[in-house]
């Protein structure tokens, strides 16, 4: 058996917030929502927000506390389906004044695509095969 993706975890500030986020702009309904976390099944590996661990429990797995720059380097890609669904969560950002760092674009690669940023800055790459 091959490895697979079996689920990404971000940690993140406000869970209220980001699932808002999660669900109303870009669409994603939450199977599971849990005191501080809560579980998107995205169809191949589930998309979980986690709000900010004790910072012992970082320490018992040797981790970090994400900071104040938490979203740095990190994109979550999610594939919405068909073209006019990258507009469509794009305007539903812009109506929410959420930031859309790159409008919807056709890239060379055979995608519709555009960035957003969640409430933690976080890069949600939204995009489609053309």
């Amino acid at each position: 058996m091959s490895p697979s993706l079996h689920q990404s975890l971000l940690m993140v500030s406000d869970l209220d917030a980001s699932v808002a986020f999660y669900r109303d702009i870009v669409g994603l309904e939450p199977d599971e929502i849990a005191d501080g976390n809560a579980e998107f099944d995205t169809g191949h590996c589930t998309l979980v927000l986690e709000e900010d661990f004790d910072p012992e429990v970082l320490d018992a797995f040797g981790l970090d506390e994400p900071g104040d720059e938490r979203g740095r380097g990190v994109i979550v890609a999610i594939d919405v389906g068909d073209p006019e669904a990258v507009d469509t969560v794009c305007q539903r950002a812009a109506e929410a004044d959420e930031t859309v760092r790159m409008e919807p674009t056709d890239v060379e690669w055979g995608r519709r695509m555009a960035l957003l940023s969640d409430p933690d800055d976080y890069t949600v790459e939204i995009s489609a095969p053309r």
